[in-house]
């Protein structure tokens, strides 16, 4: 009869140590994540899909507009620079900056027949940019060689420091 009386259950000690095993797994467990190496990873995922998008764009409608170059900038195409991809239209969004590409730009080149004509959604923004960007400020930026091949690329290198840009 003695041993059905008797409480079972856990003391407050054992209490404490299983919380403070449990805080611990846990800190090693966010430290190993590592959240702002997965946001840079997701960005330059966004960065990668915007230029190839971009790309992909520009070469179909090339293809299927007889060779005509899929801007009304051609000063960009023709003096064979480095020009910032913009939005003729002068939309204003709530990111970025230059992303850096101030220094490597020397003009901007609208792309919105991409967007007028359906070969492109919308012309995207780099996703680590913050603050204000005017229609000039997108983060990727377009050239256009001697030899016709096209360089499409965000102005921010990758997490690893490796430039991020496609060619067509």
């Amino acid at each position: 009869m003695k041993n059905l009386l008797k409480k079972s259950g856990f003391t407050l000690i054992e209490l404490i140590i299983v919380v403070a095993i449990i805080a611990l797994l846990a800190a090693a467990t966010f430290v190993a994540v590592n959240p702002a190496r997965r946001i840079h990873e997701a960005n330059d995922a966004q960065r990668w899909a915007d230029i190839t998008a971009i790309a992909d764009a520009w070469a179909t409608y090339v293809a299927d507009n007889s060779g005509n170059n899929a801007t009304s900038s051609p000063y960009c195409i023709t003096e064979n620079r480095n020009c910032m991809i913009s939005t003729k239209g002068g939309a204003t969004s709530t990111v970025g900056n230059d992303g850096g590409c101030a220094s490597t730009t020397s003009g901007t080149i609208w792309l919105d027949p991409l967007v007028t004509n359906g070969y492109l959604g919308d012309i995207p923004y780099d996703p680590g940019l913050s603050g204000t960007v005017t229609a000039t400020n997108t983060g990727y930026y377009f050239h256009k060689d001697a030899h016709g091949a096209i360089f499409v690329g965000a102005c921010d290198k990758d997490y690893e420091n490796n430039l991020i840009q496609v060619v067509r």
